[in-house]
């Protein structure tokens, strides 16, 4: 049975009816029915979906799911969600220069630390004048390599200093093109785990070999 209380006066979360018999739910009141003169809004754009939430009371409709929760989109004040969506046409030539300019200069950010990320790689390498091409073409594919943007590689934490990021992404790109620790690693017919002894000590012939190639190529300097 439906709880006939008027909640349109609040914030929820509310789940859908599974069935046609059955009505929305919610964990504070059970069985609850959309309040009249109420609309849906459908997820797509974030921008009306904000401006509603901020006028005032709200549903969120939310729909489990195998390992996570869905976001249906959210009930809301008809009038609401008509002065969003007219509020979104009258800004969105407005918005759209101001996200090209945002835009850019998340670019020009990332130009910049792309920069920064391949000299400090330079740094590290130290190579020796007559290996400096060959020092500038590693910093520049590291520094690409390394900082793409939700990469969650090493070059876009922020729990280590730029030096420390540099030198292990620099180790990790000589580990797998200057060294023969892949060739190790498929000469096995199952995949080895890092806690594996196997692994450990083709993991620890690598590192040697990077010791070796980038003292190599610092010689003479």
């Amino acid at each position: 049975m439906a709880n006939k209380q008027n909640h349109s006066n609040e914030i929820l979360w509310a789940y859908p009816p599974r069935t046609e018999s059955e009505n929305w739910w919610c964990r504070q009141y059970g069985n609850i029915e959309i309040p009249e003169g109420w609309d849906s809004l459908p997820p797509g754009d974030a921008f009306v979906t904000r401006q509603v939430k901020m006028m005032g009371p709200h549903w969120v409709a939310k729909k489990p799911a195998k390992g996570y929760t869905r976001t249906l989109g959210i009930w809301a004040p008809k009038e609401n969600i008509e002065a969003a969506r007219k509020l979104a046409e009258e800004t969105r030539i407005q918005r759209e220069v101001k996200r090209g300019i945002s835009r850019a200069q998340r670019e020009k950010q990332e130009a910049k630390y792309r920069e920064q990320f391949a000299a400090a790689v330079y740094e590290y390498l130290g190579f020796a004048p007559k290996h400096e091409k060959l020092a500038r073409d590693i910093a520049k594919s590291v520094a690409e390599h390394t900082t793409q943007v939700g990469s969650e590689r090493v070059g876009r934490t922020r729990k280590l200093p730029l030096e420390e990021k540099a030198i292990l992404a620099a180790r990790a790109y000589i580990r797998h093109n200057c060294t023969k620790y892949e060739d190790r690693l498929l000469d096995f017919e199952f995949p080895l785990e890092p806690g594996d002894y196997l692994y450990r000590e083709i993991r620890s012939e690598a590192d040697e070999a990077i010791d070796k190639f980038v003292n190599s190529h610092r010689k003479g300097r």
